[in-house]
């Protein structure tokens, strides 16, 4: 009798700290480093409550993909870029640098020290990757309703053209991987977008251009694809802009981080082809119409309180905008191939000894336009022409990490 008593007794104690343990779980507030598990959401519906950062805003990291051996083996590497990048990021930010080894780490540790590199926010961790292009392929952070965030994991297609499957998939799985190391939750999507062809100033407003993102999704119309961004950036506006530069045609169709950018919620900086260098090739003449045509556009067009935009135009590189290298290609020169963190914004140098003094007028003008822009922050100029060469910039090789 005495045992089936103990017995009854046990059981409604363990019933009770059970009742106890279920009710913590299911009312305690998520942890403020945000470490909580994958969310899910319902495909083809409006989120509408996310929040999709201005990269002006406060951020907590900058990440790299540190490259692979094909970027350094030609006559324009990339590691010395990659180092003047971390250099002039380290004072004002956490620097995430994916490597696909432990002993890359090693090597990457140890060049950075070769190179005069004494800094401490620099950071590795070990995500597969082969590509350096985090702003596109690496992860989009958003926030949710409470301001905690999770990535926004959009399908890769190597920007429509041809690639080794074993390229795109891993170029695919690299900002799940980040997600899953940080264990931030994912919102999974079917549309192909890359980073570097969308714009956010903050508060719900969104760019982008026609020209990738219709080429992306041919089986989508343009409302579906609107519908889409909504539900996972819960973007509210989509500013559509029709073409980018003409000599990114061959490499992105047009992302317009090359072109136009959200300086703050009100201020579009957009690119100009001065009148000295519309003429140089059929790049410049083509990419002066494109930019005027969307000059036209932006002018028009408002931001989510239906107040019109500030425009600021930014020169492209005078003197030498449109023209070949000495390899004669066309690379992806631009001043608006930036990155913005918490007390600085480094920006593409293109004046060097030997180069036309207009070019050293113009690139100062626009360092003055940063500074008055971009109040309480350094501008930095970084010389990333080599990245330029492979067809991206500065701002395409680093992906910011929104503070809490």
């Amino acid at each position: 009798m005495m045992r089936r008593r103990y017995l009854y007794i046990l059981f409604i104690l363990t019933a009770i700290i059970i009742s106890v343990s279920v009710y913590t779980v299911i009312t305690r507030k998520p942890p403020a480093n945000n470490r909580y598990s994958k969310l899910e959401y319902t495909p083809g519906t409006v989120q509408g409550s996310n929040i999709f950062p201005g990269e002006f805003e406060k951020q907590q990291a900058i990440w790299l993909q540190w490259p692979s051996e094909i970027y350094n083996t030609g006559a324009y590497p990339v590691n010395p870029v990659m180092i003047r990048i971390i250099k002039a990021l380290d004072p004002y930010i956490r620097i995430n640098v994916m490597t696909r080894s432990v002993d890359e780490i090693v090597q990457v540790r140890n060049l950075l020290k070769t190179n005069g590199y004494s800094g401490k926010n620099a950071h590795f961790y070990v995500i597969n990757h082969m590509s350096i292009w985090a702003r596109d392929v690496g992860p989009l952070f958003v926030k949710n309703s409470r301001y905690l965030l999770h990535v926004a994991d959009f399908g890769f297609n190597n920007y429509s053209r041809d690639g080794n499957p074993v390229y795109v998939n891993t170029e695919k799985q690299v900002d799940s991987l980040t997600a899953q190391y940080l264990k931030l939750p994912v919102i999974t999507s079917s549309l192909v977008s890359e980073g570097g062809a969308i714009e956010s100033n903050g508060r719900g407003v969104m760019m982008t251009t026609e020209s990738v993102v219709l080429k992306r999704n041919p089986g989508m119309t343009k409302l579906q694809i609107e519908n889409e961004y909504k539900r996972v950036l819960g973007v509210k506006k989509i500013i559509w802009l029709k073409k980018g530069l003409a000599e990114d045609d061959r490499i992105t169709s047009g992302h317009i981080n090359e072109f136009a950018r959200f300086a703050s919620p009100n201020t579009i900086l957009l690119a100009q082809v001065l009148p000295q260098d519309r003429y140089t090739s059929q790049y410049t003449q083509e990419s002066y119409l494109r930019l005027e045509e969307n000059y036209n556009i932006l002018k028009s067009s408002t931001d989510q309180a239906g107040k019109p935009f500030t425009i600021v135009r930014i020169p492209m590189p005078a003197t030498i905008y449109g023209k070949a290298d000495s390899s004669g290609k066309l690379p992806m020169r631009s001043y608006l191939n930036y990155a913005v963190t918490n007390g600085a914004v480094l920006f593409q140098s293109y004046w060097k000894t030997g180069r036309s003094n207009m070019l050293k007028t113009t690139e100062d003008q626009v360092m003055n336009t940063f500074r008055n822009i971009f109040t309480g922050r350094n501008i930095i100029g970084i010389d990333a022409e080599n990245i330029n060469r492979w067809g991206g910039g500065i701002h395409c090789v680093t992906q910011h990490m929104p503070a809490y």
